[in-house]
């Protein structure tokens, strides 16, 4: 097996969950793995190629890195192990035109400022050791901690090397950066698209991502989305070859699927779709389609989350909107019983409002568990009992400080 660490974005666990599901889910061996704060480092049965190219399909993964080397002792220990020559042969991604290079440190606590300094002169002695065989640049940040902007921007990965330290203790791990999340493609899905829908809200296309990877097995190759809204579940979905269809009460949202899917299957050069047949209009809670009725199927959706907010609710208010939003899930969770009793997946976004008297949440687990469906306990409980990303119910929390409404991640599993 080969050593990899992983760097999680802004939701930590949840990005955990959506990693080890994702390798469950393609069947690829891994070894036990150890969590250094944001960072996992984990045993995997593939290549350093292969882990790159799949970094694409993880919503909550910043940096992919290939650990090179491990020791014991302070830092300046790194002179031993990370001499000019290994950094040509093992390192540097070539050395006929010019080599860029850069350091990060990921370390509990920060390094201290002595550290710093040293590993800037460090950095500059490789530089001066190399320049006069070498055309080589040295990418400096005061923090030693680059960003996957800095990385991409610099052409890091294709030109020489992100060099990075992670510390575990008396410990130091020493890895080559495999690959960055590519913030620009993120950012084209989330933004470029011709018909975004901001008055009903716009799901992230990472987010869309991670309850993808959350919610799909290996059997699973159709997703459906019954509030498909402006499609975001759907082009992430086809993004990652699977058979899509969608469905939404609104007409304009149906509308809107349709051109931005379309729109995007074009820009990613991804086979044609019949979207008129793909995607239609339909209520949630009555819809029967027994083309979609199989265990290859799954159902990833965020319904309707209430109206937009302006300010922080009132706790009566909150409750009258988390009762009406139920009552619509619960209905939509009677309809699935009826006519998808073989869809035995579903990866779902509930909201919870924040209000003046604390957190209101949609109170209808019980409901739907009684149905048949019951949250999945995608990380062992002992690992989340106190996690403040969790919710007190076992759901994962996605949101923004300033946000006044968040979203809570489950996926249901039909007995």
């Amino acid at each position: 097996m080969t050593k990899y660490a992983f760097l999680f974005g802004n939701h930590p666990t949840l990005s955990l969950a959506e990693l080890l599901s994702f390798l469950t889910n393609h069947k690829i061996i891994f070894g036990k793995y150890q969590l250094l704060n944001d960072i996992l480092i984990i045993d995997i049965q593939r290549s350093p190629s292969n882990i790159a190219q799949l970094h694409h399909q993880l919503g909550g993964i910043i940096k992919v890195l290939l650990i090179k080397a491990e020791f014991r002792g302070k830092i300046f220990e790194l002179e031993k192990i990370l001499t000019p020559e290994k950094l040509i042969k093992e390192f540097f991604a070539q050395k006929d035109k010019k080599i860029n290079f850069g350091i990060s440190v990921y370390s509990e606590p920060d390094p201290t400022y002595a550290e710093l300094n040293w590993l800037n002169n460090f950095a500059y002695n490789i530089k001066r050791k190399l320049k006069d065989t070498y055309s080589i640049r040295y990418v400096e940040d005061r923090s030693m901690r680059l960003s996957s902007v800095q990385v991409e921007r610099n052409q890091l990965i294709d030109t020489g090397a992100e060099i990075a330290l992670i510390r575990n203790n008396d410990t130091y791990l020493v890895g080559r950066t495999l690959s960055v999340q590519d913030y620009q493609a993120y950012s084209e899905r989330d933004w470029d698209k011709p018909s975004p829908d901001a008055k009903s809200g716009m799901l992230p296309p990472k987010l869309a991502q991670m309850l993808l990877n959350l919610t799909r097995s290996n059997r699973t190759q159709t997703i459906y989305d019954p509030f498909c809204g402006s499609g975001v579940v759907l082009q992430e979905a086809a993004l990652l070859g699977l058979d899509v269809y969608g469905s939404d009460i609104s007409e304009d949202a149906v509308k809107n699927t349709i051109n931005n899917l379309d729109w995007f299957l074009k820009l990613k050069k991804l086979p044609k779709i019949n979207l008129q047949t793909h995607i239609k209009e339909a209520d949630a809670t009555h819809i029967k389609w027994e083309r979609l009725n199989t265990t290859e199927t799954a159902i990833i959706t965020e319904p309707y989350l209430g109206p937009p907010l302006k300010r922080i609710l009132f706790g009566r208010d909150a409750e009258q909107i988390s009762r009406d939003l139920g009552q619509l899930y619960y209905q939509f969770f009677v309809n699935l019983k009826k006519n998808f009793s073989s869809i035995k997946r579903i990866g779902m976004v509930f909201p919870i409002f924040k209000t003046r008297d604390g957190l209101r949440y949609v109170e209808i687990l019980d409901e739907i568990t009684k149905l048949g469906y019951t949250p999945k306990q995608v990380l062992p409980l002992e690992s989340i009992k106190k996690d403040p990303s969790v919710s007190k119910r076992g759901g994962f929390l996605y949101s923004r400080p300033d946000q006044l409404v968040l979203r809570e991640l489950f996926v249901f599993e039909k007995k």
